[in-house]
This record gives structure tokens, sequence and C-alpha cells, in this order.
């Protein structure tokens, strides 16, 4: 069945990540009144140490969207390499839907409960080095809180990998909206009535129960998508769940290590943070690390919404449409980068202040997160078209130069003054000389293109749209 990206879907992806990002800076200023500043920065850390533990899933998230994009399209057989596909068979092939439903179950049971291990043991001796200078048991028992949440996360993660690989990005995006509310809510009930750093991790715990029992639903409501299963007789055995594994751990290992090394270029710096500084310089870096964040993933929302259609394209040999979305996606991505960063600077911080007089919210460090979080956001959408070959041929380069970047980023703090711009500039100078260009030229390459020419194009077909959109209001008076 032919994926085909719907408004709808680019609708909900914005909606989607807006309020999903919108919910935590809505929350932010709760978070700085009611807890101190060592809590703030505490809280960060708790955040940073849950992306780390989402490392475990090691690539096979992507790999498993990739993989339940090919069945969904038709394919007799995946291989390591990609999918056999029979001539004008574009049938949903139930069977091996099935068999990578079992597999995915199977593999994340057992490393959701690694990652529980790990967290409750190495996790909780580090939260406790910390904190030291905390007192009271309420940081302990949100982190005990905290611990369950990650768990369940990881168990139930890879329904989201299923929504994505069938395309069904509207529904994981009204998941998210509802599970984002629902922590809102808990959170700022919680913190009302005192109940400090315990407040924002049951509101952690509330968002993923939420987000992945919606996703379970969805999925299997999806096209009757349960009907359909179940009128599959075949009887699935143990080989046909290691052979699947086989073929997708092949791609994931790869997957993973560019996971990792991608949290090692962005979420890592709070914990080195956490290590060389105060916890209440680690909130406020955090913060502005935060918001870099968040206009880096509203400004790249559109790419990421049209990747199963990006795929299917890619399947289907339709390169115009590969062009089309890509020259549209980044042209998108560019401005609201630029328009993003100035309405932070405008508006949050002189809000957040305000709120929270004895922060110094450094708007140069947010530049300069904002730079680097766009050029790696850049490189990181086009890795993910590069993906769609079933084939990750930047792997090397983004794990040297995310180790390379820590180990610049200690040299800088050891031996200069110049404090958080450290965990900037390392990492900055190391990508620049290699991952931000390389992959986006692939990609032009590939397509026979450059990238100023998609720029160019992009901006004009959005040009063409709005003066449409306006003659269009012009008729209507």
């Amino acid at each position: 069945m032919k994926i085909k990206a719907s408004k709808m879907d680019i609708i909900w992806s914005y909606a989607g990540t807006l309020f999903s990002l919108s919910s935590g800076f809505i929350l932010l200023p709760f978070i700085l009144i009611f807890l101190s500043s060592d809590e703030v920065g505490l809280w960060y850390i708790f955040l940073a140490i849950n992306g780390l533990v989402s490392l475990f899933d090691f690539g096979f998230d992507p790999t498993f969207a990739r993989n339940i994009a090919y069945a969904w399209s038709g394919a007799t057989e995946i291989s390591r390499t990609g999918a056999r596909f029979t001539e004008n068979n574009n049938e949903v092939n139930y069977k091996l839907l099935k068999i990578l439903i079992a597999t995915s179950k199977n593999l994340y049971r057992t490393i959701s409960l690694l990652a529980f291990c790990f967290v409750s043991t190495i996790g909780t001796v580090y939260m406790l080095y910390i904190s030291k200078g905390l007192t009271g048991y309420d940081h302990i028992i949100a982190w005990a809180i905290f611990c369950v949440s990650l768990f369940l996360n990881l168990y139930m993660g890879y329904f989201s990998a299923l929504l994505r690989g069938v395309g069904a990005v509207a529904i994981i995006n009204r998941a998210t909206i509802f599970s984002k509310l629902s922590q809102l809510l808990i959170s700022v009930i919680l913190l009302a009535l005192n109940f400090g750093l315990i407040a924002v991790a049951i509101g952690f715990l509330t968002n993923g129960l939420v987000l992945r029992y919606l996703c379970r639903y969805g999925f299997y409501n999806y096209r009757d998508m349960d009907k359909h299963l179940n009128s599959v007789k075949y009887l699935l055995t143990k080989s046909d769940v290691k052979s699947a594994m086989h073929v997708v751990s092949y791609n994931a290992f790869r997957d993973g290590l560019v996971a990792l090394s991608n949290y090692l270029t962005t979420q890592a710096s709070s914990i080195i943070a956490s290590l060389f500084f105060t916890l209440g310089q680690t909130g406020v870096y955090s913060i502005s690390l935060q918001f870099a964040n968040a206009v880096s993933s509203v400004s790249a929302s559109m790419i990421y919404a049209y990747h199963p259609t990006l795929q299917s394209a890619y399947i289907n040999k339709d390169t115009n449409t590969e062009k089309n979305i890509i020259s549209r996606g980044l042209s998108v991505l560019y401005f609201l980068s630029i328009l993003g960063t100035v309405v932070v600077v405008i508006f949050a911080f002189p809000i957040l202040n305000i709120i929270k007089p004895g922060s110094s919210f450094n708007i140069p460090i947010f530049l300069g997160l904002s730079l680097y979080t766009f050029l790696w956001q850049q490189q990181s959408t086009s890795a993910s078209y590069i993906s769609n070959t079933n084939q990750v041929p930047y792997m090397p380069a983004f794990v040297i130069s995310s180790i390379a970047g820590i180990i610049l980023t200690l040299i800088i703090i050891k031996f200069t003054n110049i404090g958080v711009w450290s965990l900037i500039i390392g990492p900055l100078i190391v990508q620049a000389v290699y991952n931000n260009w390389k992959w986006t030229h692939v990609v032009m390459r590939r397509l026979e293109t450059t990238l100023l020419r998609t720029l160019k194009n992009g901006f004009k077909y959005w040009a063409r749209v709005l003066l449409n959109k306006l003659k269009t209001k012009k008729g209507d008076i």
C-alpha cells in the first residue's frame, strides 16, 4: 500500500510538535516558581537521563519503522539492505507485519528490563552524588517514580515505530497532544499542592502511560489492523522471530550508534554540565538548550511528517516527489529556525527573567546553541533521508565526531575559563569540520541538485501557495 502524507497529517504533525513543546514551556514557569534553582537543575538532569535511557532502544525504533513500511508497501521479504517486492504487488503483507510486531514485543521487553536495571543502580548512585546538597527525601522519591516511568515508556515504545511505519503520523501526534495535556494538568496541580519534584515526576509518568495506551489503541484500530492481523492464520514460531531479529538487528546496530552519537552531541551536555558546574548553572544552561531544541524541532516537523511518504517514494523510485518534499521541508527549516530564534530572544527570555529574577538567561549562549542545533538538525534530516535506502553510511562519522566533540569540550573546560561556552564550542567545531555539510551534500548529489537550488525551489513553492491564498481571499470579498 502506497504511503502518502495528507494535509491533515502535516497539520497534526505541527500541532503535536507545537503542543509537545509548548506544554513544556507552559510548565516551565510553574517549575521555576515552585522549585528551587537546584531542583530545577536536577529535573533537567532527570530529563537528560531519560534521553540516555532511550538509547537502550539502540536503533531498533527507526529500523522497525522502515521494515514495517516495507511490509505495509507489499514486500514479500525483508533483507539486511532492503526488501524484496513482486511485480505490481501493493497489498499489505500482514503475515510479515505480524512477525515484525511479535519480534518488536520480545525485543522491547528485554531492553526495558536492562534499562531499568541500569537506572535503578548506576543511575541512582549518580543521582545521589549530584544531589548531595539537597535535604529531605523528595528528590529520592521523585527519582524512584521516574525510574518506573522510564521502564514503562521504553517497554511500550515500539508502538510509535509501528505507527510511523504504516504512515499513521496523525495518530501519534493526537496521542502526543492528549498525553502532554495530561502531564501538564497533573504536574501543575501537584506543584500547586507543594509536591515539589515528586509533582513533575508523577506528571512525567502520566504522560508516558497516556501516550503509550493511545498509540497502542490507535495502531490496532488503524484501517482495521486488528481484524486483518487476526485473519492471518499462520502460527508464528520462534524461528520466525529469530530470523526477523537477525535481519532487523543488522542495521539497528548502526542506527543505535547514530542515536548514541546524537545523544552525545545534544543532551549529554547537561550531564557534563552537572559534573563541572553547579545545579543552578546547569538548570539555566539546560533551559537555554530546551528553547534551542524546541525551535529546531518545530522547524524540522514538516520533513519528519513526510518521512513515511519519502520512504514510499524511494521504494517506488519517485524522485520528483522526493525533490519536492525535501525542498519544501528544508526551506521551512531555514525560515522557522530564524523566526523562532528571534521570538525566543524578544519575548521568552524577558518573561522568564520576570518570573525568576535570580536566574540570568544568557542570550549569547542561546544564540550559540541555536546555531549548533540548527546545523545538527539539517545534518540529521539529511541522514534520515539517506536511511530510507536501509543503509547507514554516516554512522562512523557520527560516532567519531560525537566522541571527539566530548573530548574537545573536556579539554576546553580544563584549560580555559569560558564556562558553559565550552559545551557549545567543542562539539560545534567538530561537527562543522565534516558532518554539518557532508550528508546534506550527499542527499543533493543523489537528487542531482544543490542546496541553494533546493532552498530556492522551496521558497518559490511557499510564495506561490501564499499568493494563491491571498488571491482566493480577495476573490471571496
